[in-house]
């Protein structure tokens, strides 16, 4: 029979290179057709190296539900573009039983096998070692063989032995970074920690993989791969450093109160894994037009002391014309669960200055001091080049209290930014982010509270123009990529607010189009947004168009 598959598939496939073939199979008796029928086989071929490939596979499918000992009683090529292959079928084996009292009670155990019999069906039998191979394999037996032998048959039943080999049981002993010659000591150690007197096997590998791909500053070239030595088990992993540094900035253009026309615009700049140990620092500058600044200086340092543990610090100074100053100092000693999870417990000082020593009910010089304790939680995206995360949840929460001349205020916050991206497919994706925000105290001052709207808070108003102490909104974009370079997508944000210190809720929209441009050094995002206020009429006076351009290096 090899020999001619040989000889068909030489002398026809130059000759019917360019035609459609077609595979007819046929049983021996009626019933053996219905059988053959029902396997459902590809009949169309370009080629006959497919047709050949195609009867092997059909030989395969066959052994597999039970007719072992079927042959092929005829195979003719009935005309130029036409070949017929007849089968005898013969007795269906429907049954094996396999014995396995040669095993020790040991072994049987790491099969899970009580019995000294197993009876299964026989189409069954094959899926029935793939998945004890697996078993074995998630117990720490990647090299485990299982072979059935001494085979019998007698009255359509298979009668066979169980037969296995196990070396001695894997455990992961080092992963090893190459590629990356600088790759972070202290991340390695919490790798290497990580896996340390694990059982080996592919679920272990596959966290390993998902926890590197976490960290935003590296690449991973291709899977893991794994050296096995009679002592050993070592994971290789092919790392390369990415561009993760940003910079960030827009101008925009605004009417302000007397319809005119205003400038504003800010810096960001991110600075990660610079020194390769995993670090992050961060400053951020920016003012609105209307003599509102805001400069911020924050750093991490994750994995110290080759613990899990990691520092925060923060500097933020806000100064709101020539009313009021705030400084604000935040320090968090924080504990990794993973790469992209962690909770963290600090303090949080701010000192504000009434510049013009007003002095009124709503304005004064006050300090306040909160112990807080936060959780983050961030998936990177390694898809979407557009949008970065794929899902992200900040919690954050202090209890403490405010000293002004009059009185000492006990005060409690909450803050919760989360955000998700729902991939519908290459094209379209729907972007949803949520910011809650909520300070309770006896009485409030308004150099205080909580500032918001803009690029990256609701669209549709001026950079921090709004204040509040309770603050509650929902961001969408839906997205539409027009190339792997240009993605289009609409603005509707919604919020509700509530200030105290003029005792006053409001509703806010932000309505609006955007566009996002990709290009060898970075993301151009353009913003065209609306905003009202309390149901009002959309006027296009308040229409803010915003400009930013994140650079990648």
């Amino acid at each position: 029979m090899r020999l001619l598959y040989i000889i068909l598939f030489f002398i026809n496939s130059v000759y019917l290179q360019s035609q459609s073939l077609q595979l007819n199979i046929n049983g021996k008796t009626n019933k053996e057709q219905k059988v053959i029928d029902s396997i459902s086989y590809t009949k169309k071929h370009i080629t006959v190296s497919s047709i050949i490939d195609e009867v092997k596979k059909i030989d395969s499918i066959l052994i597999r539900i039970g007719y072992i000992n079927h042959t092929i009683t005829k195979q003719e090529k009935i005309n130029d573009s036409t070949f017929l292959y007849q089968y005898h079928l013969g007795n269906l084996i429907k049954k094996t039983i396999i014995t396995t009292r040669n095993i020790n009670a040991e072994y049987k155990n790491l099969l899970s096998i009580q019995k000294d019999t197993l009876s299964i069906p026989f189409f069954t039998t094959e899926n029935c070692i793939t998945n004890k191979l697996k078993e074995l394999e998630k117990k720490g037996y990647p090299l485990a063989k299982i072979s059935l032998t001494n085979h019998q048959i007698k009255d359509n039943v298979l009668y066979c032995d169980l037969h296995f080999e196990l070396d001695s049981k894997r455990m992961a002993d080092e992963i090893i970074i190459l590629g990356y010659e600088k790759f972070p000591k202290n991340i390695k150690i919490q790798l290497n920690k990580y896996i340390k007197n694990k059982t080996f096997n592919q679920n272990l590998i596959s966290k390993i993989n998902n926890q590197i791909n976490s960290l935003n500053y590296v690449k991973q070239l291709k899977y893991p791969e794994i050296l096995f030595t009679e002592n050993s088990t070592k994971i290789f992993t092919y790392i390369t450093k990415t561009k993760s540094n940003k910079f960030d900035g827009f101008i925009g253009f605004a009417n302000n109160k007397e319809e005119k026309l205003v400038f504003n615009g800010y810096l960001d700049l991110l600075l990660i894994n610079t020194l390769n140990s995993g670090e992050k620092i961060k400053f951020f500058w920016k003012n609105n037009g209307n003599q509102e600044t805001l400069f911020s200086i924050e750093n991490e340092l994750p994995y110290l002391f080759k613990t899990k543990l990691g520092i925060q610090s923060e500097l933020n100074i806000f100064k709101q014309d020539s009313s009021f100053q705030n400084t604000k100092l935040n320090l968090n000693l924080s504990y990794h669960f993973s790469f992209n999870q962690k909770a963290l417990v600090g303090i949080q000082k701010t000192t504000s200055v009434d510049i013009q020593n007003i002095n009124s009910n709503n304005l004064q010089n006050f300090q306040n001091v909160f112990y807080t304790f936060g959780y983050e939680y961030n998936e990177k995206n390694n898809i979407n080049q557009f949008n970065e995360q794929k899902t992200r949840f900040d919690f954050k929460s202090g209890l403490g209290y405010r000293t002004n001349k009059t009185e000492n205020n006990t005060q409690y916050f909450g803050q919760i930014e989360a955000s998700r991206l729902i991939e519908l497919n290459d094209k379209n994706n729907i972007l949803i982010k949520s910011n809650t925000y909520y300070l309770n105290s006896d009485n409030y001052l308004t150099n205080e509270l909580y500032r918001f709207g803009g690029i990256n808070s609701i669209r549709g108003f001026r950079e921090n123009s709004l204040q509040t102490n309770f603050f509650s909104g929902i961001m969408t974009e839906y997205q539409y990529s027009t190339s792997p370079n240009l993605q289009l997508y609409s603005v509707l944000d919604y919020a509700y607010t509530q200030d105290k210190t003029i005792l006053k809720n409001n509703k806010l929209l932000g309505t609006g189009l955007g566009i996002k441009l990709l290009t060898n050094n970075g993301l151009l995002q353009i913003i065209y947004s609306n905003g009202s206020l309390n149901n009002q009429k959309i006027k296009l006076s308040n229409s803010v168009i915003q400009i930013s351009f994140k650079a990648i290096f």
